[in-house]
């Protein structure tokens, strides 16, 4: 078998190699960013409509591990739904120490808004998630649902 060098594959494998090179140069899309209510924003911004939504979030070490077996809650708890359209949400940040923070999302899903808290904590010098909570009577709670205790 021959390998024929074609003006065709050429390009192509040029175009192939400044693709991967473009790529490994861009930022990735990351929710590790420096403000706990960056983070939250950014998880809402990946909502895109055509049924995408946020990926490989930064949450504890022990949401992570639940969330990653059978322990998940079956719903997109950021939305409290299991499917979406357009996702809005107007983000605030509620409270800030050196260790946790509290954000705020009023986040609009199907034309109906709901609020939704999320807790941050500092480790490793990185804001992670440690909980999502809605605070209404009886609302949800992340850590409650996978049978962790409240930080």
């Amino acid at each position: 078998m021959t390998l024929a060098l074609t003006r065709r594959t050429l390009v192509a494998g040029a175009a192939l190699v400044a693709g991967a090179a473009l790529l490994a140069v861009l930022p990735a899309p990351s929710f590790a960013a420096e403000r706990p209510e960056e983070i939250v924003a950014a998880i809402y911004a990946a909502y895109d409509g055509n049924g995408n939504g946020p990926q490989d979030l930064p949450y504890t070490a022990d949401v992570a591990e639940k969330l990653s077996g059978k322990d998940h809650p079956g719903f997109d708890f950021f939305i409290d739904a299991q499917d979406f359209d357009t996702v809005s949400a107007t983000v605030s940040l509620v409270s800030e120490s050196d260790a946790d923070a509290v954000v705020r999302a009023e986040v609009t899903n199907f034309g109906e808004t709901k609020p939704v808290e999320i807790d941050f904590v500092k480790d490793g010098g990185a804001w992670r998630i440690a909980n999502v909570r809605y605070p209404v009577e009886n609302g949800f709670d992340l850590r409650q649902s996978l049978g962790l205790t409240a930080r």
